[in-house]
């Protein structure tokens, strides 16, 4: 999976069984400095054509096969004149987008949604509960997405403050954290499936990289109390709060 004819620059790559149980995969690709969202037909990778400012950055892709019709998620934004992100969701590849919520991370799954922001929080909502999760020692979040064979584990990629990159996989209400490490660094905005990992390697520049099959996989438990504080919070289900 993940294979690629040219140089363009990818990463944000995202994986989930389809309808004959096949894996579909989904990642970003740079076009003219720009990141675009792209799905594999089988034959070729294909712009999902979103409709969103030709100077959108788009990014973060998730999906999951449900109802005959692929239901995406992706952070957007940056474009001239709305400089916001936010979380969008799209009903079938070749639907409108709606935006869900402003967020810089984050995604959309059945009736869950995650997002947050740079700095954190990472909020969790669904039905009749939200889950807040605090950031310590962390400078930067850049992916929050999650495992399609372990929906409750979330996969964060972020920075430390002494701008060490990580790889972290989360199971909340759990509450445990490991560090993910492919080919001895960390998996930076990886995606697993099935047991395997891609991840974006770095070539020269903080963002010019290319995602890679992981030869190697390791990962190492972490303190949680001293990265992340969890805190859950049971509301009527009309209270949830909406998108504005």
């Amino acid at each position: 999976m993940f294979e690629f004819t040219d140089t363009r620059y990818t990463h944000m790559p995202f994986a989930s069984p389809g309808e004959n149980g096949e894996p579909k995969q989904f990642c970003c690709i740079q076009i003219d400095g720009l990141w675009k969202l792209y799905h594999f037909t089988g034959r070729k990778w294909k712009r999902v054509m979103t409709g969103l400012p030709a100077d959108a950055t788009e990014c973060g892709p998730t999906a999951e096969y449900e109802d005959g019709i692929w239901k995406i998620s992706f952070i957007a934004g940056g474009w001239k004149g709305d400089r916001r992100f936010r979380l969008y969701r799209m009903y079938g590849l070749n639907s409108k987008p709606m935006a869900q919520k402003f967020a810089d991370v984050g995604f959309v799954r059945k009736d869950q949604v995650c997002y947050g922001w740079r700095h954190g929080p990472v909020i969790i909502e669904e039905p009749g509960r939200i889950v807040t999760l605090n950031f310590h020692n962390v400078a930067y979040l850049y992916r929050v997405s999650y495992d399609p064979f372990q929906p409750n584990k979330l996969l964060i990629s972020g920075e430390y403050p002494d701008e060490e990159i990580f790889s972290w996989t989360y199971q909340p209400g759990m509450k445990l954290l490991k560090s993910v490490f492919a080919d001895g660094v960390a998996a930076y905005k990886c995606a697993m499936y099935d047991g395997e990992c891609f991840y974006a390697e770095r070539l020269v520049g903080f963002e010019d990289r290319r995602i890679r099959k992981a030869q190697t996989l390791g990962f190492a438990v972490l303190p949680a109390e001293e990265y992340i504080t969890e805190t859950e919070e049971f509301i009527p289900n009309h209270e949830n709060p909406e998108f504005e």
